[in-house]
């Protein structure tokens, strides 16, 4: 892998983390209007930003083709925390303002925060420090990029002494990746979700693991 960069995120990766987002997570399957889809995944990714402490990247041909990003508490967020709360803002406002023909969509994105705070609530799994994005461009799955992302995560935590994390994903989502790496779930919920104008189900999941 001698063509592939790791650094941290740099602001200049943004389009290509949005792409990988939406790709990995499937947002354009329920938010289908594009100017919602680019403020969803734009609130997305500054949300995860000022979440994290940890960011890394991994750059192709000047191209970022994968993320990961977590959280370890009492450590400083990651820079420019100002630019991505007004981003926020900023984003949040226009899809309060423009989304409201488009109510069923909006609700289906937003309501994952509640799922995720019953998970929390239903496991007895430690919560400290949380893997809070990882992402691969579909062009360089399996390549290596994300097992070397995600072993960069690990010795980031194992270097600051940390011994657990945890992460939320759904059913969407390569999940079985996690559990490849002992991960386990801890703790799940299914929800009625609309995706490309059918509703079916999605279980979104816990994963709690071990810093090996």
């Amino acid at each position: 892998m001698a063509d592939i960069v790791y650094r941290p995120y740099h602001e200049r990766d943004a389009a290509d983390v949005k792409s990988m987002i939406n790709e990995a997570f499937h947002i354009h399957r329920y938010m289908k209007k594009k100017h919602l889809l680019n403020s969803a995944l734009e609130v997305y990714l500054r949300e995860r930003l000022l979440a994290s402490t940890y960011t890394r990247v991994a750059v192709k041909d000047g191209r970022a083709v994968g993320v990961i990003m977590g959280r370890v508490p009492g450590r400083p967020r990651v820079p420019h925390a100002g630019r991505n709360r007004l981003l926020t803002w900023f984003h949040m406002g226009r899809i309060a303002v423009t989304g409201l023909s488009d109510l069923p969509s909006l609700a289906q994105y937003f309501k994952f925060d509640g799922v995720y705070r019953r998970l929390r609530h239903s496991t007895s799994a430690p919560l400290t420090d949380e893997l809070t994005l990882f992402a691969v461009d579909a062009s360089t799955r399996g390549t290596g990029v994300g097992k070397v992302l995600y072993q960069d995560y690990l010795r980031h935590l194992r270097d600051q002494g940390r011994t657990d994390f945890y992460l939320y994903t759904d059913s969407l989502c390569s999940y079985g990746f996690y559990e490849s790496r002992g991960m386990t779930r801890a703790a799940a919920e299914e929800m009625q979700i609309r995706l490309d104008g059918e509703t079916e189900p999605l279980g979104v999941f816990l994963y709690a693991g071990q810093v090996r």
